[in-house]
């Protein structure tokens, strides 16, 4: 659900080497900091939007937790300079949580500061799931 307070003026953001740009709408409502492994590990910092709202150019790798044994998403990074880019929900999670609105994690840190600028931070214990 979009924040009407929240500009809707479009940014872009890339990786470390520019070979995957990422363009977001507005800025999140909010951003998760999670403390889990994954996204500690992976440097994310998780803005949410609707697939349909992100235009994403470039080629990314995936990566699907093994640890789980039902992974929600598809990690996604650079081919070339390994920065973690966004996440997917995976198809099969998808069809088993129709409960669940279509939506994707960017990672914000991929956007300049005035991005983020303003926008609450949340911190979700992910260690204790």
């Amino acid at each position: 659900m979009t924040n009407p307070a929240v500009p809707t003026t479009p940014h872009s953001g890339a990786c470390h080497c520019g070979a995957v740009r990422l363009v977001i709408p507005r800025k999140p409502d909010y951003v998760n900091d999670c403390n889990c492994t994954l996204c500690t590990k992976h440097a994310g910092l998780w803005g949410y939007y609707d697939p349909a709202e992100v235009s994403i150019s470039g080629d990314t790798q995936t990566y699907t937790r093994a640890d789980m044994p039902e992974p929600a998403m598809a990690l996604h990074f650079c081919r070339t300079c390994g920065c973690t880019t966004y996440w997917r929900l995976l198809e099969t999670f998808a069809a088993t949580h129709p409960e669940m609105p279509p939506r994707m994690g960017i990672n914000m840190r991929l956007f300049e500061v005035e991005t983020v600028e303003g926008v609450e931070v949340r911190f979700p214990d992910g260690r204790a799931w």
